[in-house]
């Protein structure tokens, strides 16, 4: 029987009076990847920051492999003390368009900081595991450079890095080309693409029709808060049932 690595079950956010995810349920298992799909202000973004723990649910229940981070109990969603979520969120690896690195540390500071703060790693273990994963992003002669120094394309990789290099059992990528031109995304989906191929699980919220087509076991389209339609990528980007979902794969033909 598969792994489920993310099990998420009617999990609903409104800020203030607006409804932004309504009645989200979707399972992920053990090396797989699933993109998520959809417009602008669809609720994808915020799906994944409630997954990742930037944002708290209002209702439903969650489970990342295997430990309950919160769960409905009259209709409200009740979370696990910070200590457990700490060891749980652990697991778990976010990579966000906007890089969010710190300006003032070197690529290595930048890749070693959190390895040593909250793995508790030496700094020699620390920067031993940040080499090999700076060798993998082709990014070992940018360790001492800082991230003004860097093309977007560069401080996206050097993102994926840090996320890396925490071991994480899934990650998640919150529209990782939305701030990039069409060279260095290609560059950024390549890293993914090879991460993929080595069975790392992961959640891909992105814009990249084909990429999310080619990458994915499974795809979920989103709208005003709602999953419309889900399915494996050839059927949801190829032939999908649902008359809002060909409208907006189209969108991106044409």
């Amino acid at each position: 029987m598969a792994e489920i690595m993310v099990k998420a079950e009617h999990i609903e956010k409104s800020f203030g009076s607006t409804e932004v995810l309504k009645d989200i349920s979707f399972t992920l298992e053990k090396g797989k990847v699933l993109s998520i799909i959809g417009p602008s202000g669809s609720g994808k973004s915020t799906l994944l920051r409630i997954i990742t723990q930037l944002e708290t649910a209002d209702g439903g229940s969650l489970t990342i492999d295997g430990d309950p981070l919160f769960k409905s109990e009259g209709g409200k969603a009740v979370y696990i003390s910070p200590k457990e979520m700490h060891s749980i969120m652990l697991k778990t690896g976010l990579v966000f368009q906007s890089f969010n690195l710190f300006p003032h540390f070197t690529v290595m500071r930048n890749i070693t900081e959190a390895q040593r703060a909250v793995l508790s790693r030496s700094k020699e273990e620390a920067e031993e595991r940040a080499i090999e994963v700076l060798k993998e992003m082709n990014l070992l002669d940018k360790a001492d450079s800082y991230p003004s120094q860097l093309s977007g394309g560069q401080k996206q990789r050097v993102s994926i890095a840090r996320a890396l290099v925490m071991d994480p059992k899934i990650l998640f990528f919150d529209e990782p080309t939305s701030a990039l031109d069409p060279e260095l995304t290609r560059q950024v989906l390549s890293v993914i693409k090879a991460l993929s191929e080595r069975d790392m699980t992961m959640v891909v919220v992105t814009h990249e029709m084909n990429f999310a087509r080619s990458i994915s076991d499974w795809a979920i389209f989103m709208e005003n808060g709602y999953i419309v339609e889900e399915g494996e990528p050839e059927v949801l980007f190829g032939n999908p049932k649902e008359e809002r979902t060909k409208a907006f794969i189209t969108s991106f033909k044409e």
